[in-house]
């Protein structure tokens, strides 16, 4: 028994001093995320309540003759009727995902989008009358911008949480939404699975290799637990023996 406490010991000791610190930055990272409100972190409280649109449809168009005008390769999905920037749109969507949108009254594709058209939709989707501060045209995934549509605009508000709304050039749609506290929350929820690299990948050889390791070490600390309290007992009821 002691050969086993000694060994079980040892391997307690060094796997606790070898994923510690993880363990640490786990325990952190979970409490930090909890205590964010998810609505900040989603920018929920900066998101101009939807305006009431009366649209124009007389002289609307077709939908067959939007899909035309959309000129999207293979077949078409979906054409949807939707207001966009005060006016009727068709937003049209083949099978591949990809989607354009179209004047429902003229017929005159308005997608890709300038930089000024993604000022205009992100000063109506933000709360309030704060104008946009800058607007950067992405050709190339960032760290807070990935798996989504490219090229896109990034259209920043110095709004006090340093808001950024992200509208893909070729469909026109909001695609993203970032603040200083979803950078918070994204910089912990990386330290917390360890995907340091797209930080969406929660299958990491480094997450799955320490969850083992602290698997392993909280195991060993059970059983030098339980042996010790063994030995505390046994020891006890020697000496309730021997007072007899």
């Amino acid at each position: 028994m002691t050969a086993v406490l000694r060994w079980t010991a040892r391997i307690h000791k060094w796997l606790a001093l070898f994923v510690g610190i993880q363990i640490v930055i786990w325990v952190a990272g979970g409490a930090v995320m909890s205590l964010l409100d998810i609505d900040r972190v989603h920018g929920d409280h900066h998101v101009a309540p939807p305006p009431v649109v009366e649209l124009d449809l007389a002289g609307v168009i077709p939908a067959a003759q939007a899909a035309d005008a959309a000129g999207l390769p293979g077949p078409v999905r979906t054409v949807a009727l939707m207001p966009w920037l005060g006016r009727a749109v068709y937003q049209v969507e083949n099978y591949f995902g990809e989607s354009r949108l179209v004047d429902a009254h003229s017929g005159e594709r308005l997608t890709p989008i300038s930089g000024a058209t993604a000022i205009a939709l992100a000063e109506d989707f933000h709360h309030g009358d704060l104008p946009a501060q800058a607007v950067e045209y992405l050709e190339a995934a960032t760290t807070e911008y990935r798996d989504a549509p490219l090229p896109a605009w990034r259209v920043n508000f110095d709004d006090g949480d340093g808001t950024s709304l992200y509208y893909a050039a070729e469909t026109g749609l909001l695609t993203s939404r970032r603040n200083d506290e979803w950078r918070l929350f994204d910089f912990f929820w990386m330290l917390h699975i360890m995907g340091y690299q797209d930080r969406d990948d929660f299958n990491t050889i480094w997450l799955q290799g320490f969850a083992l390791f602290s698997l392993v070490t909280v195991f060993a600390g059970l059983l030098l637990l339980f042996i010790k309290m063994r030995r505390s007992l046994l020891m006890a009821l020697k000496q309730a023996e021997s007072k007899r």
